[in-house]
């Protein structure tokens, strides 16, 4: 069984040979901060919302009949009617903590502005009108925020990042010669070379038995998130869009807790970098109200209006419903429990959205 000792020289030697993931880290949120406060006023935003929306409260809105709207849960295998207020919401989700341990809402706050000017975006998009470039810019920055300010992607990033590093641990403690290299001449090793074999080998055997958990840190991941989301929105914004609008007031359109899609155009072989937001061939959807859906391909910057059929508009809501994490958000109970039934989702387990091979 591995000892104290033996468990602080694994620690050790993991951060030693592994800092980079840790100076990563900490360049991310430090990264994020200044770009924050560089826009933000200079005093601190020390006051804001324990209650955060990660799906907007105005957008939740666009999917309501009479001021509700319907919520399949998959955790829970019901759905309830309820108002948006109440609607996929977590208490301080992107509240950050800075050096002096104060709370700070500077992303609640940024998320806040870009909802406002997304929101009179949209409104022009439903009723199949144009925007212009700046408008066209903060609904590009608000779809990529939508992309990835979700659970959905937090936790994927979380276990994408909390697996690579458990992945790293167990090569870089693999070889017990390798490990005995590395331990010989320290000052707290082991005198003899037979007690330096024994504890070279209980902490290879430590690391390879992966009875540990590797936790990565919420802040970080958000950080992550936030600075992926300002790499993809101009990539966005450069995108030809259309709005496929429903024929018939009857139907609509949902959305979920992990709101955008990425697709391709056609049908591809897969492959080991799968796609990404800066493919060619990356086709992104993302439901802008029960009527209507913006979608995204090519690279001309145009923008068109169109009509989806009533079988267009139900590929699309299973393709949607099916990408969730754990809820479908909808104006029709009929059709959210519908999509939920059809594809089985309680007996689904969701799964990362970042995979390792």
């Amino acid at each position: 069984m591995i000892t104290g000792k033996n468990m602080q020289i694994f620690e050790r030697d993991f951060l030693n040979e592994n800092r980079y993931f840790y100076i990563l880290n900490n360049e991310l949120q430090t990264h994020l901060v200044k770009h924050i406060v560089a826009i933000r006023p200079s005093k601190p935003l020390l006051n804001g919302p324990k209650r955060q929306h990660f799906l907007p409260k105005f957008y939740i809105e666009g999917f309501t009949r009479d001021g509700m709207v319907a919520v399949f849960d998959r955790e829970l295998n019901q759905i309830r009617v309820q108002h948006p207020v109440n609607t996929c919401v977590i208490g301080h989700f992107y509240t950050m903590e800075d050096a002096a341990g104060r709370r700070r809402f500077e992303l609640e706050q940024l998320l806040s502005e870009y909802e406002t000017k997304a929101s009179g975006a949209i409104k022009k998009l439903v009723a199949m009108g144009e925007i212009n470039a700046d408008e066209r810019s903060d609904l590009a920055i608000f779809v990529a925020f939508a992309a990835l300010r979700t659970p959905d992607i937090i936790d994927s990033l979380k276990a994408f990042n909390s697996g690579t590093i458990r992945d790293i641990c167990m090569q870089t403690f693999s070889d017990v010669e390798e490990v005995k290299m590395r331990m010989r001449g320290e000052p707290d090793a082991p005198s003899s070379e037979e007690d330096l074999e024994i504890e070279a080998r209980e902490l290879v055997e430590y690391a390879q038995s992966g009875q540990y958990e590797v936790t990565t840190s919420h802040l970080w991941a958000v950080s992550m998130a936030f600075k992926m989301a300002f790499i993809i929105a101009p990539i966005f914004a450069g995108r030809d869009w259309a709005i496929l609008h429903r024929n018939n007031d009857k139907k609509s359109f949902v959305t979920t807790d992990a709101p955008v899609m990425l697709t391709t155009v056609a049908p591809r072989q897969n492959s080991f970098w799968g796609i990404g937001f800066g493919n060619a061939d990356a086709l992104v959807l993302f439901p802008l109200t029960e009527s209507c859906i913006l979608t995204m391909c090519g690279s001309e910057g145009e923008l068109r209006h169109c009509t989806a059929g009533s079988e267009q508009m139900r590929h699309i809501n299973i393709a949607l419903a099916d990408g969730c994490q754990r809820f479908v958000v909808g104006r029709d109970e009929a059709l959210v429990r519908s999509l939920a039934d059809h594809l089985c989702l309680a007996k689904k387990k969701w799964q990362p959205k970042m995979q390792r091979k």
